[in-house]
């Protein structure tokens, strides 16, 4: 007779098929243990960034509308958009060069800042704030790989803001008038944010969609305009790649 055979209606099983069935047990548990600590090793960190919702400010500065809103302050500079899923362009258009006054959210990445306005707290000042243009440098032609993202979710408001995961999103985002833009390396390996507009300065926002969070391959003209930086290309252009080393550029 087996004495390790155990039947159901008995109180206990018999002590060897037990202690078998304890180490089968203990070890499934040890391997998921360590499953799960490589996928928490191999998780990638979330970027440094951040959006103040739900804390509002006030912030005076001058509107520059090209290549997409921006606000001008004394000390820094930051791309606008309405809530939501929109863009600003609409609402500063006729005020390039004014001084304004708005309440906004700060979403800020690094160095890069832009503020979701409060919607109806965009006034005129009385101080007619006329402002010479900001200087635009260009930098040359650049070859660059990389991805096309909304900024809005990828300074702050979504972690990660890129991605396939991200995409559905990022493509309703930059169709409502968020402005897209280029993340690629520069010469030291650090990742910029190129504001992304057409060879002709016009803003690219339904002539990107169909090459959001897809590796990019990208020949175009960079340029300072302030504390940003814009890449000038033709979507016509765009390549689509997976293997291909992208030559690094240099900030002047």
């Amino acid at each position: 007779m087996n004495d390790d055979f155990y039947i159901g209606y008995l109180p206990k099983s018999p002590a060897g098929l037990a202690k078998n069935v304890k180490r089968i047990v203990l070890a499934l548990l040890l391997i998921g243990l360590a499953a799960a600590a490589e996928f928490i090793y191999d998780q990638a960190p979330f970027a440094a960034s951040k959006f103040e919702y739900g804390v509002y400010r006030e912030y005076t500065g001058v509107i520059e509308e090209w290549p997409y809103p921006i606000l001008r302050t004394e000390h820094s500079s930051f791309l606008l958009v309405a809530e939501g899923k929109h863009g600003f362009a609409a609402a500063v258009r006729g005020l390039q060069g004014k001084g304004v006054r708005l309440k906004a959210s700060l979403i800020e990445r690094g160095e890069d800042r832009m503020l979701e306005v409060v919607s109806g707290s965009l006034q005129e000042t009385r101080t007619n704030t006329q402002a010479e243009g900001i200087r635009q440098i260009g930098l040359g032609t650049v070859h660059l790989r990389g991805e096309i993202v909304d900024s809005k979710c990828y300074l702050g408001v979504m972690n990660p803001g890129n991605g396939k995961v991200h995409r559905d999103c990022a493509v309703r985002c930059i169709s409502g008038g968020a402005p897209p833009a280029f993340v690629a390396r520069d010469a030291s390996g650090e990742i910029r944010v190129l504001l992304l507009v057409g060879s002709d300065g016009r803003a690219l926002n339904r002539e990107v969609l169909s090459f959001v969070a897809e590796p990019m391959f990208i020949t175009g003209e960079l340029v300072r305009s302030g504390s940003n930086l814009i890449l000038k290309a033709e979507p016509v252009r765009f390549r689509r790649e997976s293997g291909i080393k992208s030559a690094t550029f240099c900030i002047r």
